[in-house]
């Protein structure tokens, strides 16, 4: 069986990211907006303005996700508690005093968690997309330098 050429490697992976970005907009509205603080509401409706681009698949859609994956870290993060407990003196070994760190997430942070994976993907998708794409131009620019 035939190598796939570089034109149907490359349709392959932006199909990829087509399949990624089918339903994202409902997803970003219903389970990653309602709990975010207005700076990060922002980032997202600039990858939802990304996400409306009528021609297909806007080149910047890999920063746009970037920036809201980054946005939602931040939230988890900061609405995570850590919290020191002390270790019963039964289960300590060796010394007479430990503690131990127990996190715990608000419903928020939770549901921001949740909803991480979907984005996570559709970055992955889009940045294997350009980085073969721009890998495709960049050998041609070699190979033809006019």
């Amino acid at each position: 069986m035939a190598s796939p050429t570089l034109l149907e490697q490359q349709v392959d992976l932006t199909r990829a990211v087509l399949e990624q970005l089918h339903g994202m907009d409902q997803h970003l509205l219903c389970r990653v907006l309602p709990h975010l603080g207005a700076a990060a509401r922002e980032v997202v409706h600039d990858l939802l303005e990304a996400l409306d681009v009528e021609e297909g698949i806007d080149p910047n859609i890999a920063y746009y996700v970037d920036a809201t994956i980054a946005e939602v870290r931040a939230a988890i993060a900061a609405q995570t508690t850590k919290e020191e407990v002390a270790i019963p003196r039964e289960r300590l070994i060796g010394c007479t005093e430990a503690f131990e760190t127990r996190t715990s997430l608000s419903p928020a942070a939770e549901a921001l968690k949740a909803a991480l994976p979907p984005l996570v993907s559709l970055y992955r998708a889009a940045r294997q997309a350009v980085d073969f794409a721009e890998a495709i131009r960049l050998s041609i620019q070699l190979l033809h330098p006019n």
